[in-house]
């Protein structure tokens, strides 16, 4: 397609995330709505776009053509969502987590590569612009990292089904966790080590799902991390922060959960810390760099293989811990 030339994108999935991928697509210059789906009625109803709608991906694909799609639908159907895509010749962004387990990841991965289609994760703290410029940093000034503390604690609470059942979203030490798991690969590197312990806090009627955990980390690069996460905060007190050490200075990224703004660091011997703020939507970046990727033929930053990898340490940590008897 040409530069100019506006990517025609499907929406799949209503429910929850969908509904800002659809905003986002109705007032994007560079792509056009061309049609949302699900499977609930009262969802499809409910949806704020002029965009034809549709009771499924079949539906869509065959009525509206699109050249992309967007899944946002629960984790066990992305394999299948995504291979009807492919198929088709659609390229596909699929939200988080990737998949309900690693084999299905990869079946997803397969068949978009066997169909000459870009697949792109939805991991967006990559896209997050205080962590892309702690990245620089990490790769400049600072150096790489060597002690971490991430917390990550969701101050919301989910009752969807599909969401603790561990053959679906498999709780939030996959599901949502996942965006920790995918931002510590992404700075640190892959892991060797995982040690942690868990706990049911605020839902043990989930058991035996778990809720939160303590994990440790040993990196490949040698660097170590702690991570504490779960559903465990509130909105009232909504945040997230990243610490990091490094041979050469000190790093921090805070700010209210799913999108911290602020980014403090200093070189060792420094008397002042410096602080940067940031603006921008991370949804909205992610967003573009699928429709560059699409248009150009490039690898995600969040491809297939990122996406896999995340998902497959967030089951090797929930492997790993200790829980309570």
């Amino acid at each position: 397609m040409s530069s100019d030339q506006a990517l025609r994108v499907g929406v799949v999935g209503l429910a929850g995330v969908g509904r800002v991928h659809v905003r986002l697509l109705d007032q994007h210059a560079q792509a056009e709505l061309v049609g949302v789906a699900d499977v609930s009625p009262t969802a499809l109803a409910a949806a704020e776009t002029p965009a034809p709608r549709f009771p499924s991906l079949e539906a869509l694909l065959d009525s509206a053509q699109p050249e992309a799609v967007i899944l946002a639908t629960p984790p066990a159907s992305h394999l299948p969502l995504t291979r009807l895509a492919a198929r088709a010749g659609v390229h596909v962004f699929c939200e988080k987590p990737m998949a309900e387990a690693v084999d299905s990841a990869q079946g997803m991965i397969d068949a978009c590569q066997q169909a000459g289609v870009v697949l792109m994760i939805g991991q967006k703290k990559r896209f997050v612009p205080s962590l892309t410029r702690l990245k620089e940093l990490l790769e400049g000034e600072l150096g790489a990292p060597q002690f971490v503390i991430c917390r990550y604690p969701h101050p919301g609470r989910s009752e969807k089904e599909w969401f603790w059942d561990e053959a679906d979203g498999g709780g939030p030490l996959r599901e949502n966790v996942v965006h920790a798991a995918d931002v510590l690969r992404w700075l640190c590197g892959e892991v060797e080590r995982v040690q942690g312990e868990g706990d049911f806090f605020t839902f043990e009627d989930r058991r035996p799902q778990l809720n939160c955990a303590v994990v440790t980390l040993r990196f490949e690069s040698g660097a170590i991390a702690s991570l504490s996460a779960g559903m465990v905060g509130v909105p009232a007190m909504s945040m997230e922060d990243l610490w990091i050490a490094t041979e050469r200075g000190v790093a921090e990224v805070s700010g209210r959960f799913d999108n911290p703004n602020t980014l403090r660091w200093a070189l060792r011997g420094e008397r002042e810390a410096r602080t940067e703020t940031f603006e921008g939507d991370p949804f909205l970046i992610e967003l573009e760099h699928f429709l560059d990727c699409v248009r150009t033929g490039a690898t995600p930053l969040t491809s297939g293989g990122e996406g896999l990898r995340s998902l497959a340490l967030c089951e090797r940590w929930k492997r790993e811990l200790s829980r309570p008897d």
